[in-house]
């Protein structure tokens, strides 16, 4: 898991740590990896005790060390449901690494998701000032915003990423892209096609969607595939090119793109994967492991209603 998922008050251990146990201990690093297991598990609780414990055996010097527990004590804090601690944390992290974009930007997401856009703002406007030609980073902040409701908001920050001087291939990508975010598919396609000539292996995946939503599949897949073949390939692109095979009547080959995407060690869209690998099960009437693979769907998301009823369905097959 990204440890930039959320953090606090260094300022609160530093005042124990005068009878602590002394720098990079060897105890520290053992309770952080501890923590971080316990992260990884779900027991967000232990996870905050044992980073506590951890940030109390450093001798008061802030260090890179103590900085990372911070960011892991925050994602726990987050992921517990304590929206105000793991801000507060947020706030000690700016202070000591205040140089870099996260902690701004983390702060700004919590509050984005309690609902206060205005403290969002001003938090993702200064995470874009620390690193303001950082293009992922206007992305992810427009797709916060949009998640909760403020597209609009989240535009404005697209657009702005759209205005910087920058002519390296990599800022052509980026901006090609966004412009793909925003519905400018003329220009996203003529920026995709020059950062794929400068072999920009991932403006391969965004100049394909472009060619899928053409209806051109051809192009598509030829293009998704050799991305395919790159040491980045992602999960995402063996989504779309599972949903080319499906769309061309190609099941089987379908089925091994949605089963490649759920191998990856990273994978950014579980649930598009899953519902991919349940649907080519169906197509090709293998209906047991069709409701297997939608019952294992639905224990990681069981609030989709949909697929709940097809699950029902599948089960009288």
């Amino acid at each position: 898991m990204k440890k930039k998922l959320l953090v606090i008050g260094l300022s609160i251990y530093i005042a124990a740590t005068m009878v602590a146990c002394g720098g990079h201990s060897q105890k520290e690093i053992d309770l952080r990896d501890q923590g971080v297991e316990a992260l990884d598990a779900g027991d967000y609780e232990t996870a905050i005790k044992l980073f506590d414990k951890a940030l109390s055996c450093s001798i008061g010097k802030v260090t890179d060390l103590e900085i990372d527990i911070n960011y892991y004590k925050a994602a726990a804090q987050f992921k517990s449901g304590d929206f105000e601690g793991a801000a507060a944390t947020y706030e000690a992290l700016i202070k000591y690494d205040g140089d870099n974009y996260e902690p701004y930007f983390l702060r700004g997401s919590i509050y984005a998701s309690e609902g206060e856009v205005g403290k969002a703002i001003l938090d993702y406007d200064k995470a874009v000032e620390v690193d303001k030609k950082n293009y992922l980073l206007y992305i992810e902040i427009y797709e916060n915003l949009d998640s909760l409701g403020y597209t609009d908001q989240g535009k404005v920050y697209l657009n702005n990423a759209l205005q910087i001087s920058d002519k390296s291939a990599e800022a052509g990508y980026y901006k090609g892209r966004i412009n793909y975010m925003l519905g400018q598919t003329s220009q996203a396609q003529e920026l995709l096609q020059k950062a794929v000539d400068k072999d920009i292996v991932e403006a391969r995946l965004y100049l394909a969607k472009i060619y899928q939503d053409q209806g051109d599949y051809d192009k598509a897949q030829k293009l998704l595939e050799e991305y395919a073949k790159s040491e980045d390939v992602t999960s995402e692109a063996l989504a779309t090119l599972g949903d080319i095979e499906m769309a061309n009547g190609n099941y089987e080959n379908a089925l091994g793109y949605y089963e490649a995407g759920l191998s990856l060690k990273s994978i950014d869209n579980m649930p598009d994967l899953l519902k991919g690998q349940v649907s080519a099960l169906e197509h090709l009437g293998r209906f047991t492991e069709a409701c297997d693979a939608l019952t294992q769907y639905l224990e990681s998301y069981p609030n989709d209603e949909v697929a709940k009823k097809e699950l029902i369905f599948l089960q009288t097959r």
